[in-house]
């Protein structure tokens, strides 16, 4: 899904879920990250097709701007309540939120991900009046599912590419299409692996992609990056077959 040949995913938790910014969040949380990851959807799942994410988000937000409202209200009084100064509850609660964008902004789930708001979308549309939080708590899950496959995916690819290279690797070279750059990012493996749902979404990918620009939340004050990727953005890379009748020159 053109995700970046090296990178670190989020580890599974003993209760078999991913550990990421969405576990263990109060139902606040939980209704103001729906919201988030909705945010995202209206913003980076863009043309004709995807409509529907913005037409269903702004209803969303009108006929929910009271309960939305107070739980944005709790959510600051829970972070005054942990940082006696003021400046430094800001700070946190735009860190958590960067991170909450930043998750939800990966390139490599991204066609997933517009397809699972298009679904939440069609039903919110569908029913104009329901509860917010007991939306969000339904729903919610929709949104983070795309994410947890890819992680899998991912993971699976971790694990395939290690058992060709310890099976073939010696004679015929690295299955990585990166291998050079593999290589490069871990020898500086502390400072240069993208750690997905966490930082820049944007260093996710194996090919170059670039935030076309920010959109601030003008509730929390934290920067929702616009990506610009194809919904089914991938990476092409270089096949280097086993040969069946002895060794053949190596692809450079």
């Amino acid at each position: 899904m053109g995700a970046a040949y090296v990178m670190d995913v989020p580890q599974m938790g003993p209760d078999g879920r991913r550990i990421t910014v969405l576990s263990n969040v109060s139902a606040d949380e939980r209704l103001w990250y729906f919201r988030s990851a909705w945010n995202v959807a209206a913003l980076n799942c863009t043309g004709p097709t995807y409509q529907p994410i913005l037409d269903g988000y702004a209803q969303f937000l009108k006929a929910n701007a009271k309960a939305l409202k107070a739980a944005n209200t709790r959510i600051d009084a829970s972070y005054r309540k942990e940082y006696p100064i003021a400046r430094d509850a800001i700070k946190a609660r735009e860190k958590t939120m960067t991170t909450v964008y930043n998750y939800f902004t990966l390139p490599p789930a991204r066609a997933a991900f517009c397809q699972s708001a298009l679904n939440v979308a069609a039903q919110a549309l569908a029913t104009p009046k329901y509860d917010a939080a007991a939306f969000a708590a339904a729903n919610l899950p929709a949104f983070e599912t795309p994410f947890a496959n890819f992680f899998t995916a991912y993971e699976q690819y971790q694990r395939d590419s290690a058992a060709w290279d310890a099976r073939y690797g010696e004679r015929y070279g690295a299955s990585q299409p990166g291998y050079v750059a593999v290589q490069a990012a871990n020898a500086r493996r502390s400072a240069a692996i993208p750690q997905a749902g966490i930082t820049d979404a944007a260093q996710t990918t194996a090919r170059p992609v670039s935030v076309a620009g920010t959109v601030t939340d003008q509730e929390t004050g934290a920067q929702i990056p616009v990506i610009p990727v194809t919904s089914a953005q991938t990476s092409v890379p270089v096949v280097q077959p086993v040969a069946k009748d002895g060794p053949k020159p190596k692809a450079q």
